[in-house]
């Protein structure tokens, strides 16, 4: 059945305006000497102490993006104390795409530690989490703001143009070992159940401009799944009004498993490689909008300048190419990002609460790879105390982050960011990155005894 063209329009608004890849770990937290959560990144650390943890003990804020605001946004050349987009006429075509790359991401990934018990004793450690995890990436082709701005002539490819949020539940068990002294492995094991997803996806997709008329065509999907529902109206289309939360549909599970090795020499020196969220998760759709073929527009103006049929008939989607609702149950199997890491920590021989490290992070997900290296010091003065400080470089940019572990008693309070702005501007008073960024906001509270 066809799709009314207001209900094309809203979903996929409410796919891209997400525009908000999964949880990933607190990487500053690697140099550190007592953190806790170490085992995010290598699943074979195996602390001294048990740990205890709900609500509070292990929030994880990350966001970045390979565009920046002054992309985007210009100050108004009329001298006003305003701002316009690059889309704005007074803003040369020159001067906007100059500042756009050719693939363009965007993604979000918020964490909270419902509950972690650690069992660890020095030698081995268990441990068991319960997770929320909300995810968002999108990724936007160059030739998509070409097609916004100009309009000229010519082929725009809308391959590349991608979008998709997710909100997972995570419950894992993990085992670390010592193999001898010096060499530990482990290994973590995650049930995820998908609560809700949606995605976007184009493949095959251009518009072609030319004098005489607008030819577009390809295919693009749209999907929805998870604890949802949906009711229809009389002409049995989809009422986007009538979209509701359903708590008894729990048919979206998938699996992941952290895997790492860790050895530690005699000398002072400490390395290790892991990979974490190596795994899927099946989607059964709920709700699926296709459209596929190609529809030629023949003429955009009318008489007296007016809009014709045809250019109306081309800003409707659901006419332009042929969304199609697909009320069957249709499984799909998704990868979820991945990490593969791999460090070294070097404990000075004058004093072993001084140390420095070196990470290599390579993230492995659809539209928003990355890869970042990262240059850290740590100083330990004592148990009670772990300030750390790092500096890294990778596929958004210069990068930055520091540390601090607090053990006082049997609290332990971690805080910490991993964070590249870059230059900020200010627009009535409130600062904004100029340019592509990555932020993480780190903080927990645990138990330890």
């Amino acid at each position: 059945m066809i799709m009314k063209k207001r209900y094309v329009i809203l979903l996929t608004a409410a796919v891209l305006l997400s525009l908000s890849s999964y949880a990933q770990s607190f990487r500053s937290g690697y140099f550190l000497d007592n953190y806790v959560f170490g085992y995010r990144i290598n699943p074979a650390q195996v602390n001294d102490r048990s740990s205890f943890g709900l609500l509070i003990d292990n929030i994880d804020l990350q966001n970045a993006s390979s565009i920046g605001v002054s992309s985007l946004l210009y100050p108004n050349p009329d001298g006003s104390n305003t701002l316009v987009t690059g889309l704005n006429r007074a803003i040369s075509t020159e001067t906007f795409l100059s500042r756009i790359k050719n693939h363009n991401f965007i993604t979000a990934d918020e964490s909270i530690n419902v509950l972690s018990i650690a069992i660890a004793n020095g030698r081995s450690m268990q441990t068991v989490e319960l997770n929320a995890r909300a995810s968002a990436t999108a990724s936007i082709p160059k030739s998509v703001f070409a097609l916004l701005k100009s309009g000229k002539s010519g082929t725009y490819d809308l391959n590349g143009l991608y979008a998709d949020a997710s909100v997972l539940a995570d419950l894992c068990y993990g085992y670390s070992t010592y193999i001898g002294d010096q060499l530990s492995v482990g290994g973590r094991f995650h049930l995820l159940v998908g609560l809700a997803n949606v995605n976007l996806r184009s493949k095959g997709s251009s518009i072609t401009i030319d004098d005489k008329a607008i030819v577009a065509g390809g295919n693009m999907e749209l999907n929805a799944s998870g604890m949802i529902g949906f009711r229809t109206d009389g002409e049995g289309d989809v009422d986007i009004e009538e979209i509701y939360f359903d708590p008894n549909s729990f048919s979206n599970f998938g699996a992941a498993l952290d895997l790492g090795a860790e050895y530690k020499s005699d000398f002072g020196l400490d390395a290790m490689v892991s990979i974490t969220d190596l795994g899927a998760i099946r989607w059964e759709n709920k709700l699926s909008a296709r459209a596929s073929g190609a529809v030629e527009f023949n003429g955009l103006f009318g008489e007296g300048g007016t809009i014709s049929t045809d250019m109306e008939d081309l800003l409707d989607l659901s006419n332009a190419l042929d969304y199609q609702i697909v009320n069957g149950h249709r499984k799909l199997l998704r990868m979820i990002p991945c990490n593969i890491a791999a460090g070294a920590r070097y404990h000075m021989p004058f004093w072993s609460g001084l140390s420095v490290g070196l990470l290599n992070t390579v993230h492995i997900a659809r539209a928003s790879s990355w890869y970042e290296m990262r240059l850290g010091a740590t100083v330990t003065p004592s148990r009670i105390l772990s300030l750390s400080g790092n500096l890294g470089l990778g596929t958004i940019g210069p990068t930055w982050g520091t540390a601090l572990n607090l053990n006082l008693g049997p609290f332990n309070l971690l805080a910490g960011v991993d964070s590249f702005l870059g230059p900020l501007g200010k627009y009535d008073s409130v600062p904004f990155p100029v340019n592509s960024f990555v932020g993480n906001v780190h903080a927990g509270l645990v138990l330890t005894f």
